[in-house]
């Protein structure tokens, strides 16, 4: 690692500048607009967890809690990111165990995600993590025009 102590936090909407900026840093050309993050950021069934080194957040996954919700009763990972000097560290798997965590103590049926057809590096962390796809939807992705690989993670997959 590159600092003394990573630390584990969950950031909300007072840290929605630094948010912003790590997703703009780590997806150069397919960031969320302002808007999405802000509204998600309010949201109580939102969790922005994170890895700091120091001040810098250096790693995050992004969750929604879909408890409850009529049919749904699913985690969605929305995002997950490693900063680009990070990468190959480990920092994924940490991130992904903690979606794990939620998921368990959430009581939830399932874990539910995707990702770019190109994003080769995700859908390694996905597989390595147990998640198997369930869908391809041609077209998903937009900027560029892209796939997404539907990825969902159950009791049965582990």
């Amino acid at each position: 690692m590159h600092g003394k102590e990573i630390i584990e936090k969950t950031l909300r909407i007072d840290s929605y500048d630094a948010i912003f900026e790590f997703d703009r840093l780590c997806f150069p050309t397919d960031y969320w607009n302002e808007s999405d993050w802000k509204d998600l950021l309010k949201d109580d069934r939102a969790t922005y967890y994170c890895l700091m080194d120091g001040s810098k957040i250096i790693g995050s996954i992004f969750t929604y809690n879909w408890a409850g919700s009529g049919k749904h009763n699913y985690l969605k990972i929305m995002n997950v990111a490693v900063h680009p000097d990070y990468r190959q560290t480990g920092l994924g798997h940490k991130l992904m165990d903690y979606a794990y965590k939620e998921y368990k103590e959430s009581g939830l049926d399932k874990i539910c995600a995707e990702t770019r057809a190109s994003n080769t590096a995700m859908q390694g962390l996905f597989e390595k993590c147990g998640y198997q796809i369930n869908k391809i939807e041609e077209g998903y992705y937009t900027n560029p025009n892209e796939a997404g690989f539907k990825y969902v993670l159950e009791q049965s997959n582990f």
